[in-house]
């Protein structure tokens, strides 16, 4: 379960974005729960203290008397937690170059008050990367398309192209497109991923045939595949343990 902690100076928006966290929560089904609303950074330090497991958290950058307390707590919500998704929502725009070179690595940066197709593609974002992270066990990969979040077990899946700041997602009779990175992508997959060029993302195990003198891979379905040099040997490297050539 993700538990969503909000830390605001008002305790109104709060509410209202509470009632809108969990309509979404309930129209989809995500195993989500709001766990706390508090106007105070020292609760939140204290609910890190005693709270297990993943959390979400909202806050605002600016707190009356300090407007670098949000990005105080955030840098320490990060350093006791390095899975936690820290997510802000302020007014205060000008703050946005200091979260970015804060090493805080947030979810999301929102001016208030939050756009709800903005909270739905949030929310779409970190529960398809928790089930991600949760469902390595599984061999499932999850993607989400707008509020949508589809599983597909891995090994349906043939590679991941890059293209026009897209990642498309390659099955037999499928291709399926969503915003992320390859280099995330590889954080998230199974050894049986293998990066060969810098748009193209491997399945190992539904390649057919390798020719290194040409630089292409070709696929189970057919889908040639361009190989880079620098990818060169560590394909090489692993296509000679799976006796491919």
């Amino acid at each position: 379960m993700i538990n969503v902690v909000l830390c605001d100076n008002s305790t109104s928006y709060m509410e209202k974005l509470k009632i809108s966290i969990q309509e979404i929560i309930d129209y989809n089904g995500y195993n989500m729960h709001v766990a706390m609303l508090t106007t105070k950074t020292s609760q939140v330090l204290k609910y890190v203290e005693v709270k297990d497991g993943i959390t979400l958290y909202i806050l605002d950058v600016v707190y009356p008397g300090n407007k670098l307390l949000g990005l105080q707590l955030a840098k320490t919500l990060r350093q006791e937690n390095r899975n936690a998704y820290i997510v802000f929502n302020t007014y205060d725009t000008s703050m946005i170059h200091q979260v970015v070179k804060g090493l805080i690595r947030p979810a999301g940066f929102f001016t208030k008050p939050i756009d709800r197709d903005d909270l739905i593609i949030l929310l779409g974002d970190i529960y398809r990367d928790y089930l991600n992270l949760q469902g390595d066990r599984d061999e499932i990969f999850h993607v989400n398309i707008g509020a949508s979040i589809y599983k597909l077990p891995y090994h349906h899946i043939l590679y991941f192209e890059s293209f026009q700041k897209k990642i498309y997602l390659h099955t037999h009779n499928q291709r399926i497109g969503f915003y992320e990175s390859l280099a995330n992508l590889k954080g998230r997959l199974s050894f049986d991923f293998l990066r060969c060029h810098r748009s193209y993302l491997v399945n190992v195990n539904k390649i057919k045939t390798v020719s290194f003198t040409e630089m292409i891979l070709v696929m189970e379905n057919g889908a040639k595949i361009d190989v880079s040099r620098t990818y060169k040997q560590a394909l090489k490297s692993r296509m000679e343990i799976l006796d491919i050539c």
